[in-house]
């Protein structure tokens, strides 16, 4: 019961947050909507800060860490592992939308603030820019990827992407195919960073 009522409370907080930030959130919200006391909330969190460090903490693990792995125990080359990480993310981001946005509206939220929070946020960004780095430099080392590419820069670029390819999603979700946003954003991204020569080779072999 008390896990339940814990998540429940994290739930809360995830939609509240995307949809009138965490400032904009007082705890009567929160356990307004999930039918609660701020006695149950104290009970599960020390305070507000408390709760926003167990969201973040759940899209790192549930997310950045889980397709890290996913990909690590993956054998295969650059194009394999490309697909199978813009699969699983794309997949993790349908099934835990609200999740996924909160954490980048978080990060807007918190950009610039010099607080606990942001640093926190930036740390799961850089072990998510590093992941994309190490996937970027197997590419190079396979002659697939364009090695006039600086990898940290590539990185950080295909993070804004996908920041922002989620978002025009969230914010469209009943006017747009998914589907086909997720394909087309994966093979614009792969034109951009892949050779002339294996550009022209994995065009031949999708005809």
């Amino acid at each position: 019961m008390h896990a339940n009522m814990k998540e429940k409370l994290i739930d809360e907080g995830i939609k509240l947050f995307v949809r009138k930030s965490y400032k904009g959130t007082p705890i009567e919200s929160i356990t307004g909507k999930a039918g609660v006391s701020k006695g149950t909330f104290y009970w599960h969190f020390k305070s507000k800060e408390d709760l926003l460090v167990h969201i973040l903490e759940q899209y790192e693990h549930g997310c950045i860490d889980w397709v890290i792995s996913e990909l690590s125990a993956t054998e295969g080359d650059f194009h394999k592992k490309y697909k199978y990480f813009h699969k699983i993310s794309t997949e993790f981001a349908y099934r835990n939308r609200d999740l996924c946005v909160v954490f980048t509206t978080l990060a807007a939220e918190f950009s610039g603030s010099k607080t606990s929070a942001e640093r926190k946020i930036k740390a799961i960004y850089q072990k998510y820019r590093t992941f994309l780095r190490g996937l970027i430099d197997q590419g190079k080392r396979e002659g697939c990827v364009r090695q006039d590419l600086d990898s940290e820069i590539a990185a950080h670029l295909l993070n804004a992407m996908n920041s922002g390819n989620l978002l025009e999603w969230y914010m469209n979700y009943d006017d747009i195919d998914g589907q086909l946003l997720a394909k087309t954003y994966r093979n614009v991204t792969l034109s951009g960073i892949l050779t002339c020569e294996d550009r022209e080779r994995q065009s031949v072999l999708t005809l």
